[in-house]
């Protein structure tokens, strides 16, 4: 049982939603549930006790449809009474955002769904196997009622271009993850044995470069200047000297007698799979330098346009880099959008763990974290916490600690998340440091 005295089974949430529909007959509160999809939104309008009021309809994402839908509430409201008009919807991708944006700005209570939630609700009334846009639109009207959303808040100026702008920065990450590992198996295919990334292959044979390969200078210089190893082979050393200082790369003797060895007792692939392949190669990786200089340039904004936020005083504390500390601001959108940290980490969607008897069969295991909630703040948060455990005591010391008493670590991460998102919302919004290392300082 919570410390605190609850006024509400659902908490703050629920006394909230009570203050709008308190002293409201059932019957005049209007409620639209959306189905959003990537063209056509499905309408369903009934009242607080569950009744169809005006047939489902279909409309498009076009201002045509948008004025239907506002046409079609607006003559409903006044033929019912309606006291109170309530407007539900699943927060899918960003295909929500642009007509819940539009009707946020007429009408007053606007809330997001949890898509979870609808899910489950569709199963607690066994629609286990009926998966119909009317089904999905019923369970997120059912839950509207209820109170169970959460009012939707758009972000606007400075946190508006930085959720995007992160959002797209996280995505050309992703692209330039997936370009490395392509250029990895144009490597493969034309270098054999150039890069050995297996602990267990490199305990038997001695890689070329011992370093990371996008971390090395060397092989880097090397697969853009001749990643051909029939070429190597047949280079004396002052001919490979000579054709990287032409390209203005460093090389020496040392590494020439490596490369050419190595090249030399390489298994050579056929010649038109390297020439192909070589081509591709270099394409990628000048794709891959585009890539690396916009994220660049993102980073840059999103760096910037945290110094305009309570945020940036997070970049001061040991173990939070300037983009982390962006990117988290950038998930977490308007501060004043939240009353409490709870807000911020109710809505990232993890789950610490909860205290009731299906969660402590087995000792918890299998429990996985339940994906529900904004997923770039929730991965905004476990990127963050990471780092911050391993350079705040206060921080690593709680989860050590949670460990030897906890049988699944993921327990253990999650609560530290959620201690750390507290600590750093007290951080910003009471623009004060305390108990905590900064940048520079020794540990204790």
């Amino acid at each position: 049982m919570s410390r605190k005295q609850r006024k509400h089974i659902r908490g703050k949430r629920g006394e909230k939603f009570l203050q709008i529909v308190r002293g409201i007959d059932r019957a005049r509160s209007l409620c639209v549930s959306l189905d959003i999809s990537k063209y056509f939104h499905l309408v369903m309008m009934h009242n607080a006790y569950g009744e169809i009021v005006t047939p489902s309809f279909e409309i498009d994402i076009f201002r045509s449809g948008f004025e239907h839908l506002c046409q079609v509430i607006d003559e409903t409201a006044a033929r019912i009474g309606a006291e109170v008009v309530l407007i539900g919807m699943e927060p899918t991708g960003h295909y929500f955002e642009n007509i819940a944006r539009h009707l946020h700005a007429r009408y007053e209570h606007v809330y997001l769904i949890n898509s979870l939630a609808v899910k489950e609700n569709r199963a607690q009334k066994m629609m286990h196997y009926q998966k119909t846009d009317e089904g999905d639109a019923a369970a997120i009207g059912d839950l509207l009622c209820r109170g169970e959303g959460t009012p939707y808040r758009p972000n606007k100026g400075i946190y508006l271009e930085m959720q995007h702008i992160d959002r797209v920065r996280v995505a050309k990450l992703k692209m330039r993850s997936a370009l490395k590992n392509q250029i990895i198996g144009h490597l493969d295919r034309i270098f054999p044995g150039l890069i050995i990334t297996n602990k267990e292959a490199q305990k038997r044979h001695r890689p070329l470069f011992t370093t990371d390969f996008w971390s090395g200078k060397m092989a880097q210089d090397l697969v853009r200047v001749c990643p051909d190893p029939r070429q190597l082979s047949q280079m004396s050393l002052q001919e490979l000297i000579d054709t990287f200082h032409a390209q203005g790369c460093r090389m020496g003797p040392h590494w020439a007698t490596k490369i050419v060895a190595f090249a030399q007792q390489t298994l050579h692939p056929d010649p038109e799979i390297i020439a192909v392949r070589s081509q591709l190669l270099q394409r990628d990786l000048v794709l891959l330098e585009q890539i690396e200089g916009c994220i660049a340039k993102l980073e840059d904004r999103l760096l910037a346009l945290l110094v305009q936020t309570p945020g940036y005083i997070w970049s001061r504390l040991k173990g939070i880099s300037p983009i982390q500390a962006a990117s988290l601001m950038a998930a977490m959108g308007d501060p004043s959008h939240y009353d409490y940290a709870a807000q911020v980490f109710c809505r990232s969607g993890l789950v610490s763990g909860r205290n009731d008897s299906g969660t402590r069969q087995k000792k918890g295991k299998g429990k996985h974290v339940t994906k529900m909630g904004d997923v770039y703040l929730r991965r905004a948060l476990i990127n963050l916490v990471e780092t911050l455990s391993l350079h705040q005591p206060t921080l690593g010391d709680y989860r050590r600690r949670l460990k030897s008493v906890k049988s699944h670590p993921g327990v253990a991460r999650v609560a530290t998340v959620r201690k750390a998102m507290g600590i750093l919302f007290a951080i910003q919004r009471d623009q004060r440091i305390d108990g905590l290392l900064l940048k520079g300082d020794d540990p204790m």
